[in-house]
């Protein structure tokens, strides 16, 4: 099993410093599924593996359409 790191490391890595989302916006994407795989709470905080993507329901759909 893949180490699990915090959502907000996981979106510096992502995003970069700079560009990285608001924790707001973390958890909406948490919520909404945006997030693949899954993100697992423990305690307050959320963890997901270090190769976790974010994924736009509506991009894709999109995409499949085209």
């Amino acid at each position: 099993m893949a180490r699990l790191i915090p959502v907000s490391e996981w979106a510096v890595e992502m995003f970069g410093e700079k560009h990285r989302p608001h924790a707001n916006t973390l958890l909406r994407w948490i919520h909404g599924g945006r997030i693949r795989p899954h993100p697992k709470k423990v305690g307050r905080t959320y963890f997901v593996e270090p190769s976790a993507e974010y994924f736009d329901a509506t991009a894709d759909l999109l995409e499949r359409m085209l």
